[in-house]
């Protein structure tokens, strides 16, 4: 159990290093560009999050939110899913548990703001719209 959470606190904080060293808005960045928007020119609900992990760990939290809102609204339950697995204890409610707690409810989330991002009157969802 230690060596699997020092492997992850290594692989976290190599992570945000690379966030940290490099910019993934800048021309010729070597962090990938999404297969699927460079495919279809649509925007998947994963569109942005590299670059809003980059303003977060800048302390951007506005460019961050504008890149995918959804990640960054869906990071703190994340880190409370984390932190009650690591913990091997229930402490969060049963409301909130039965909710982050369901696949369903992610699978649905992520259907839902894929799509929306992509209609018309909602382009302030697509990565930069916010901007």
């Amino acid at each position: 159990m230690a060596a699997t959470a020092a492997v992850a606190a290594c692989v976290l904080l190599g992570g945000i290093w690379l966030l940290r060293a490099f910019d993934p808005n800048t021309a010729g960045s070597f962090f990938p560009s999404c297969l699927f928007h460079d495919i279809t020119g649509w925007y998947c609900p994963g569109c942005g999050i590299t670059r809003a992990l980059h303003a977060l760990v800048h302390f951007d939290l506005w460019r961050a939110v504008a890149m995918n809102a959804l990640v960054v609204l869906s990071l703190p339950l994340l880190a409370l899913m984390a932190l009650q697995g690591a913990m091997q204890r229930r402490w969060l409610p049963s409301a909130v548990q039965r909710t982050v707690f369901d696949g369903r409810w992610w699978i649905g989330a992520l259907l839902v703001f894929g799509i929306a991002r992509n209609l018309p009157g909602l382009e302030w969802l697509a990565p930069g719209g916010l901007l």
